[in-house]
């Protein structure tokens, strides 16, 4: 399904493609996302330890963004998919959108990721410049977060946080080279880091700043992202 941005003016509309397994947060409270994300893990696990477990990294990972968002966040979505031996593993995707006071597409891309990747936040990460199909260049970091000070998870209500939590952020320049895209794509489940690092390219290969014409036909073409978690 193609979404587009919420955002107020004058930030130009984004559109992009999620893959199956994530479900949009943008108008769901913390207690319906539990609801929502039980649905959906009750057909992959067959007890509830699992399915509380997985419950339990969807409400860390939200919490952990609260905590250390700084804004402008116009979309969120929770990814669930079966992992095997391990039951499922949960992802977190969240779209923001800065101010950048260069106009030049490359040098505010490499700019905010290299602002970035000195973040406190990275214990560690690796970095590379990709093309996009609209012809603007972006940045694709991906690697560990070091471990939120222990005021950050009091104040966020967390009582443990993962040792290790995986992350891979996309920076995209928007057209009027006003803005800047940042996408972050979160998990715990830090086995699985080559594959969701493939799936937040796979967003950025998607993403246009023109709208999207209707198909004359609904169609849906069978998603390979699928396979990178299993």
């Amino acid at each position: 399904m193609v979404m587009p941005s919420v955002s107020m003016t004058p930030t130009p509309p984004m559109w992009f493609r999620l893959p199956p397994g994530y479900l949009t947060l943008d108008a769901i409270a913390l207690d319906e996302m539990e609801a929502v994300v039980s649905a959906v893990l009750a057909p992959i696990l067959e007890s509830a330890a699992p399915v509380d477990r997985c419950l339990l990294d969807a409400r860390t990972l939200v919490n952990l963004f609260d905590a250390m968002h700084e804004g402008g966040s116009i979309h969120t979505s929770i990814g669930v998919h079966p992992d095997g031996e391990n039951g499922a593993c949960v992802s977190f995707f969240s779209l923001s959108v800065k101010v950048t006071a260069s106009r030049t597409a490359g040098l505010a891309v490499a700019q905010s990721a290299l602002a970035l990747s000195n973040s406190p936040h990275w214990s560690s990460n690796t970095g590379r410049l990709i093309k996009l199909p609209i012809n603007l260049p972006a940045a694709l970091l991906a690697g560990t977060l070091a471990a939120p000070p222990r005021a950050l998870l009091e104040s966020a209500g967390i009582s443990a946080a993962p040792s290790e939590i995986f992350q891979a952020r996309l920076t995209v320049p928007y057209p009027t080279g006003v803005h800047i895209g940042v996408a972050d794509l979160t998990s715990a489940a830090t086995r699985h880091a080559d594959a969701y690092t493939d799936i937040l390219e796979g967003i950025a290969q998607t993403i246009t700043f023109a709208a999207p014409a209707a198909p004359a036909e609904p169609t849906q073409r069978p998603s390979r992202i699928l396979e990178l978690l299993t």
